[in-house]
This record gives structure tokens, C-alpha cells and sequence, in this order.
């Protein structure tokens, strides 16, 4: 297991939080050893907050709990960065994320890159063109991709 550098600043370390299937940074608190493990045991963010200078669990009054699915330590083990399914907005002003941006899924592009992927991995004698310039190669790949550019502008 990670170690985590608490004293570095103070006993408190910023944790960055992410939404694990958008990727949208939501949020960013600090935690204290104890809002750590408290975290970790309850599986629920738990932050340390200066301003009530207590244990503070994210949605304890509003119901908007934070999930925890997974956690790192920075290369320096004094920043943390949680992956999180959220319920509810995360901001109190009711935003989506504190730095008032709507958490949305880019659906579209990982639709498109799943089915890139399939097509390149279909077996020999396919009918799919995606496939077929796969077979011959980054070049082609890379020909149709910037001819495609120029038409469209991008």
C-alpha cells in the first residue's frame, strides 16, 4: 500500500476528486489521516474541513454522496486522487462539479473508439472498410484520417 505524506503539509493533504466514469475533476478537499481512513473504511469521501475543523463526509446534509470506486497517491505521496460514482450534484450551490462545469459523459467518442476497435480487430475477409485500411497499415489509416481533415475543415 501507498504511503501518504500527512505532515509534509501540516496533516492535511488536498484530495482531487474525479467522477470515475466521466473523468470530470468534480471537486477538490483535503483530508486529515483520520478522514483518510475513514474514507477507506466507509467507502464514502469523508473530507477534513478547516472551516468546521471536523471530519466532514461529503452529502452529510445534502444526500449527495460521494462513492468511492478506487484512489492514488501522487509520485511525491502528498496529493490523492479519488475516483468516485457521485450522487447528486457535488457543488452546494447545486452545480454539478465545484468549478461550475455540467458532468457529462462523452458518450459519442468512446462509442466511436469501441467501434474503431471492433473493426480493427475483425478477422481477415470482412467486409468492413475500417478493417481493411487497418490491414494496410498506419499509412492508409493515416491518409483516409488527414483527407478526411481537409474536407471537413478540422
Amino acid at each position: 500500500m501507498a504511503t501518504i505524506d500527512f505532515e509534509k503539509s501540516g496533516g492535511l493533504v488536498p484530495a482531487i476528486i474525479q467522477d470515475e466514469d466521466t473523468h470530470q475533476v468534480l471537486m477538490l478537499g483535503y483530508m486529515n489521516q483520520a478522514a483518510f481512513d475513514k474514507t477507506l473504511e466507509e467507502n464514502v469521501i469523508t473530507f477534513y474541513s478547516r472551516s468546521k475543523d471536523r471530519l466532514w463526509t461529503k452529502g452529510e446534509t445534502s444526500g449527495h454522496f460521494l462513492h468511492l470506486v478506487s484512489w492514488k497517491v501522487d509520485c511525491d505521496q502528498d496529493t490523492l486522487l479519488f475516483r468516485v460514482h457521485p450522487q447528486g450534484p457535488v457543488c452546494h450551490t447545486g452545480s454539478d462539479t465545484c468549478f461550475d462545469e455540467p458532468n457529462v459523459h462523452l458518450n459519442f467518442l468512446e462509442k466511436l473508439e469501441t467501434v474503431i476497435r471492433q473493426r480493427r480487430d475483425e478477422p481477415e475477409g470482412t467486409a468492413s472498410y475500417t478493417a481493411s485500411l487497418f490491414r494496410k497499415g498506419i499509412n492508409k489509416v493515416a491518409q483516409k484520417v488527414g483527407r478526411g481533415s481537409r474536407r471537413t475543415g478540422y
